[in-house]
């Protein structure tokens, strides 16, 4: 029986020429002429808020209610744009505790959609806390004028305002 030795030498030359046509095809790559920087580093973790901010955003306007209470992201009581001068921000009415001394909004932009929702953090200090829900205003200061943008609570997906 006689043994082809084409294939066991293309095999060989294979080999050989791997990491030559690997070099080859990185180089190639590069050839567009603009530096390319990789890093090594993980990309930041999305807050809740900014998950159900995309999340919104791809689904709206058939937007479901988020499951659970969040201290990081609240409902909203209702929201109001200011009464005189530009609409580049907002007041919005946070419901928390009445031990979550520290409060404030959450604000994400899109073309279509401001979306909003308050956030709380306990005091540790406190040695007694009454389950009741205290309601205090914060502004919420926007990139650009609310325009015809709806304003959506995203613990909700309700509506709270519909821009002009």
């Amino acid at each position: 029986m006689r043994r082809s030795t084409t294939g066991s030498t293309r095999r060989k030359a294979a080999l050989v020429l791997a990491p030559a046509m690997a070099a080859l095809a990185l180089t190639a790559t590069g050839c567009g002429g603009s530096d390319q920087t990789v890093s090594s580093e993980t990309p930041e973790k999305q807050t809740r808020f900014e998950k159900r901010a995309s999340q919104i955003e791809q689904t709206w306007p058939k937007v479901d209610k988020t499951k659970g209470r969040h201290l990081d992201m609240l409902p909203l009581e209702a929201a109001q744009l200011p009464v005189t001068g530009k609409d580049d921000s907002l007041t919005v009415t946070v419901g928390h505790g009445g031990c979550e001394t520290k409060y404030g909004a959450h604000v994400q932009e899109t073309e279509k959609l401001v979306i909003v929702s308050g956030w709380s953090k306990k005091d540790k200090k406190a040695d007694f806390c009454t389950k009741q829900i205290v309601t205090d205003k914060t502004k919420v200061e926007l990139k650009k004028e609310l325009g015809k943008r709806a304003v959506i609570d995203a613990a909700t997906g309700k509506t709270l305002l519909k821009g002009k």
